[in-house]
């Protein structure tokens, strides 16, 4: 099979700014490999949805089927029936190892990025302190773990944590939930989210409460969140490298449906039967207004002149 001739269809979990990134990598990826790459994902997340969008993709005829697994248990018939067909599948962004994916590139355990989040929080906050926390969700995985490790580190140090209601990846809701809970708490030494649009809807929550002082941690590098970071307003965000997660699996498309599975594995130092050495777990950087700076030099030079 030639580079040229390797279709990849992607399913996403939702739409975003998040995925903006993401795709960039994707769309790179394909650029420089010669991938004919189709990205389609549900608004909000939906596990139905991406199922058809999995089942369109495999009707249209691909050579990889590449996904991002909202739920570790649900999708194990479909890459079953993929693989059966002779389609390659990877799973990014989020993992479901059991499925029978071939590759997974994307993000740490939830629970280890909720705990890299407890111990930045800890550097603002201390024991006998509260604070406030938001989720998008109380189902998908990522989002349950970063909830769970965050809350289990500061609690452990004695400081305390008011979940609010899910947002329901609605921004308008979250940025009310938000202003609700620093009125609700003026007490409230630090805020949190597990998503990529809390951090600023957070910071400009508390700016417009007047409590200047509350720390904001949170995750991603949206454009938004890089605005409040050079502002101060958020004291860090942590940056799972989203871009590479469609840029590398997007490579890995390539090696895989060109080389052959296994020795591609091989050469990415993976044995193929062990699916949990078939993982590429990238990195984490938290960003915070000393060093945001760094990440807007990254974006300018991979990003903004690549579009």
């Amino acid at each position: 099979m030639s580079a040229s001739a390797v279709r990849v269809g992607v399913v996403e979990k939702n739409q975003g700014d998040y995925w903006d990134t993401v795709n960039a990598g994707w769309a790179h990826a394909a650029a420089r490999l010669g991938l004919a790459v189709r990205v389609t994902a549900p608004e909000y997340e939906d596990l139905d949805e991406q199922l058809a969008l999995m089942r369109e993709h495999l009707e249209s005829g691909v050579d990889v089927l590449a996904f991002v697994a909202t739920d570790p248990d649900a999708f194990g018939p479909i890459v079953a029936e993929a693989q059966a067909a002779g389609v390659i599948v990877l799973t990014f962004d989020l993992d479901a190892p059991a499925c029978g994916r071939t590759l997974f590139v994307g993000m740490q355990p939830g629970v280890e990025m909720g705990r890299a989040a407890g111990r930045l929080m800890l550097e603002h906050v201390r024991s006998g302190q509260k604070v406030l926390a938001q989720t998008g969700s109380t189902a998908a995985q990522g989002a349950v773990g970063k909830l769970r490790g965050f809350v289990e580190t500061v609690s452990a140090a004695g400081v305390e944590v008011v979940v609010a209601e899910s947002d329901g990846e609605n921004l308008e809701r979250a940025a009310r939930i938000a202003e609700a809970l620093l009125a609700q708490h003026p007490d409230a030494a630090g805020m949190y989210g597990v998503y990529g649009y809390h951090p600023a809807i957070q910071a400009r929550a508390a700016e417009a409460a007047g409590r200047p002082g509350v720390a904001v941690i949170g995750f991603d590098m949206v454009p938004d969140t890089v605005a409040e970071l050079q502002r101060g307003t958020v004291r860090a965000s942590i940056w799972i490298r989203d871009y590479y997660f469609g840029y590398l699996a997007g490579v890995a498309a390539h090696d895989l449906a060109v080389l052959g599975g296994d020795e591609v594995l091989a050469l990415y130092g993976m044995d193929p039967a062990r699916p949990e050495t078939t993982a590429r777990l990238l990195p984490i950087t938290a960003y915070t207004p000393q060093n945001v700076h760094e990440y807007v030099s990254w974006s300018e030079a991979r990003l903004n002149r690549q579009r």
